[in-house]
């Protein structure tokens, strides 16, 4: 069975204090994929801590991801991949540099990417069809289920 990781990026609006990444991010896209996961574990690439799982209690920051602070949690992305077989990265409501880090770290370790989703919440509804190809090793055809699919590293 494959081990797969579907992640999104953070969200801008949060709660006050410390708390659980999930109860944190007010994104309705975040609790949307997390509600998707069908299976997966799931992450959330925040621009301060780097990847991590939704029941992490972090606290709340102002922080958005530019090269610096890429840079500087690349490891950490890396490190949180490792494990996994594949990576699902919902890209929808992300800043470009959310994508270009995942895409690196991912680049980095010959680990297969999926990237989906373009704008807030399109191609979500595609993403547990997605995640059972993955699972089943379907990647025929993968590119067909949604638009916005990009493929990386995948044998």
């Amino acid at each position: 069975m494959m081990r797969i990781l579907l992640a999104t990026a953070c969200g801008g609006k949060k709660n006050k204090g410390r708390m659980a990444a999930i109860d944190l991010y007010k994104s309705s896209r975040i609790k949307a994929v997390f509600n998707r996961k069908d299976g997966a574990d799931f992450a959330v690439l925040s621009a301060k801590y780097g990847l991590i799982f939704p029941d992490k209690i972090i606290k709340n920051y102002e922080q958005i991801l530019d090269s610096k602070s890429a840079k500087k949690i690349l490891p950490q992305v890396k490190d949180f991949i490792y494990p996994y077989d594949l990576v699902i990265f919902f890209k929808g409501g992300s800043r470009e540099e959310y994508r270009e880090l995942v895409k690196e770290a991912a680049n980095s370790l010959k680990k297969p990417l999926i990237l989906i989703g373009n704008r807030n919440q399109e191609d979500i509804g595609k993403l547990e069809e997605v995640i059972t190809r993955c699972t089943t090793k379907d990647f025929h055809d993968l590119k067909d289920i949604a638009p916005s699919i990009e493929i990386y590293n995948l044998p």
